[in-house]
């Protein structure tokens, strides 16, 4: 065309891709192919005969079409019938033409005719013409060792599920699928002026299993991730000007729905990864509770800040207490909505009966159960209590027996409070019951309960030294009856 606006320098452009991984070649001619009706595709990469320091590369594809208009090869930005297809890779009929710019020399056969690139820059057209389905080759400068790592990058690809896929001569099989779903994600298509516009669409998305992690579009890998599987999203994905990366917003939609559909199936190790981290931001709370008991128990429990001696009995009954360092903000609050649909999950140390400590100042106040209900085995105990407290520690005892306490659903047995004059015990009645004050048929929980109450004498702190030493000392002058 004379006049135009633009001309094109082969050779800047050359250099503008100079620096980019040679694979991006690989990766805009199989997606060419990709794109089309075929059954097969074959790639070859080998040194070339005649020159030296060059590689021969083909791709060969079988549509029955062959290249639908040849003028595409060589314009820059024309109108592709690709762009509003969301399960077609291509866009602005650009990716082959960076591709086409690192080689010295190429051509494109197919069944409407051949175009030949020279080495001097220019191009010409044959009538040369194949019955089936279209041939790039190219000669481009590359050392041995460049030829080999792109061929083993190639490997990579992941072919449509009926496309046969050759590699220098080896078949490149499809890896087995790990597992698939479908999701919401962002993608690209064309307005009705042709215009590339975002937009979001439901699509399958496929693991697997591969020794090199990829986030690929349609099998083309885009980027190498950090999450334990290849991931294959079956439409365009919204990517970088190079097409070799992803927002980080949609990198963390990826990490979410992923964690969603595997997180019963991760190790321990797997769940400290750092992608199920920033996935734990925004997962669903199934996948939060998954991940929270395979890596703490399924009886771990939530550092207490208004009850430390609680996180302090959690810890000594051999319980993961979890700290706030553990997650950020984002994954506490999600921690928070999974703990409203999972009434056992990871609960604060001190809501929980067994490790909770006495708080007296509920908004339930104690009620002292009824002297008609006072047993005679009761006031047995309370006088055994009495004389065991005179004995110890010389000073007179008050005892008590309530009803019920409210303490937000904990269940105390016992509470003991020390003081300079004397001090105060008291059993509550709705957790122990009637039966329990029988000291004929119950006599050991009895003396367990008050020793352990006594302790307090010590310390108010279960797991304090102080405490255990209270508690020797106790069961000596039991044993010795040195009072």
């Amino acid at each position: 065309m004379k006049n135009s606006w633009f001309e094109i320098n082969k050779k800047g452009l050359q250099q503008v891709q100079h620096d980019k991984n040679k694979f991006f070649i690989i990766k805009e001619l199989v997606s060419n192919s990709f794109d089309e009706n075929i059954n097969k595709c074959e790639v070859t990469i080998r040194k070339s005969t005649k020159q030296p320091n060059y590689v021969e590369i083909n791709v060969y594809d079988d549509s029955k079409e062959g290249f639908k208009d040849l003028n595409d090869s060589y314009t820059l930005f024309a109108n592709s019938y690709k762009k509003s297809n969301f399960e077609q890779r291509g866009r602005f009929n650009i990716g082959e033409k960076f591709a086409l710019s690192m080689f010295k020399s190429a051509s494109i056969t197919s069944t409407k005719g051949k175009v030949i690139f020279k080495e001097d820059g220019s191009r010409s057209k044959s009538n040369t013409k194949l019955p089936l389905g279209t041939m790039f080759s190219g000669l481009i400068k590359m050392t041995q060792t460049e030829m080999l790592e792109l061929i083993h990058q190639s490997k990579n690809i992941i072919p449509p599920k009926d496309v046969k896929f050759i590699m220098s001569y080896k078949d490149i099989n499809r890896p087995e699928i790990y597992k698939s779903f479908v999701e919401e994600l962002p993608s690209v298509t064309s307005d009705e002026n042709g215009n590339l516009v975002k937009t979001k669409r439901k699509t399958e998305i496929e693991l697997f299993k591969t020794n090199i992690n990829f986030i690929c579009e349609m099998g083309i890998p885009v980027v190498s991730t950090d999450i334990g599987f290849s991931i294959n999203v079956n439409q365009k994905i919204p990517l970088s000007k190079d097409r070799d990366n992803v927002s980080p917003n949609y990198l963390k939609k990826l990490k979410t729905y992923i964690l969603n559909h595997t997180s019963s199936d991760l190790s321990e190790e797997e769940t400290k990864s750092s992608w199920v981290q920033e996935a734990l931001e925004n997962a669903d709370t199934h996948a939060v509770k998954d991940v929270i008991n395979v890596r703490y128990g399924d009886d771990a429990v939530v550092f207490d800040v208004k009850d430390h001696e609680a996180n302090k009995k959690a810890f000594a009954d051999d319980k993961n207490v979890i700290t706030g360092g553990s997650f950020n903000s984002q994954v506490w609050d999600n921690i928070r909505r999974t703990r409203n649909d999972y009434d056992d999950f990871a609960k604060p140390s001190g809501s929980i009966g067994k490790y909770a400590s006495p708080n007296m100042n509920g908004n339930s106040p104690a009620q002292l159960l009824d002297k008609s209900k006072i047993t005679k085995e009761m006031k047995q105990v309370f006088s055994l209590a009495k004389k065991l407290h005179k004995q110890l520690f010389n000073q007179e005892l008050n005892v008590e027996i309530f009803n019920e306490i409210g303490l937000g659903g904990n269940r105390l047995l016992a509470t003991y409070c020390k003081g300079y004059s004397g001090s105060d015990l008291s059993f509550y009645y709705k957790t122990l019951g009637k039966d329990w004050f029988n000291l004929q048929t119950n006599k050991v929980k009895i003396m367990e309960l008050i020793i352990h109450e006594f302790g307090h004498f010590y310390s108010g702190d279960h797991l304090s030294e102080r405490y255990y030493d209270g508690l020797c000392e106790i069961g000596a002058k039991l044993y010795c009856k040195e009072f």
